[in-house]
């Protein structure tokens, strides 16, 4: 009974480290403290790892803009595709703030220039409407396609 009761006691002590370093993961990406998500990613902290409202670690990076960061959760396997309740992803955020060098990473690293959110906006027109035409033309250049032109590419397949 003993060994049942220790056995336990370890795995509860597990969950909560892991639980401890999702948080401070989610914390430290927020805050764009780059040596420390280096270093809880190379402990064995999850680069996919969600906060509880659901919004991924590279979205927050996305948000966030910090480049360094988002590097370093790409290289730890982060899902650039993974999107948020509201269905942003890191590639919408950032181009919604206008983070250029980010937007170029994501890119770079495979995100979906054509995803579109729950509201049904993409990268694109979330660059477009925030002003950042810098990042709308680099979309563009990578085959993001504005949706009026996307629309009319539906019709003509019906």
């Amino acid at each position: 009974m003993s060994r049942l009761i220790l056995c336990l006691m370890l795995l509860l002590a597990s969950a909560a480290h892991a639980a401890d370093a999702v948080a401070e993961l989610l914390a430290a990406v927020s805050a764009g403290r780059t040596g420390q998500v280096r270093d809880l990613l190379a402990e064995g902290a999850d680069a996919n790892a969600t906060n509880p409202a659901g919004r991924p670690a590279l979205v927050l990076a996305g948000f966030n803009g910090n480049v360094r960061t988002a590097r370093l959760l790409v290289a730890a396997g982060a899902d650039v595709n993974a999107v948020d309740s509201a269905g942003n992803s890191a590639l919408i955020a950032a181009s919604a703030f206008g983070h250029a060098d980010l937007v170029s990473l994501l890119v770079s690293a495979g995100a979906d220039v054509n995803l579109k959110n729950a509201a049904g906006q993409s990268a694109l027109a979330r660059a477009m409407l925030s002003g950042h035409l810098g990042v709308a033309e680099a979309l563009k250049a990578a085959g993001a396609v504005e949706e009026a032109a996307e629309e009319g590419e539906e019709e003509e397949q019906k």
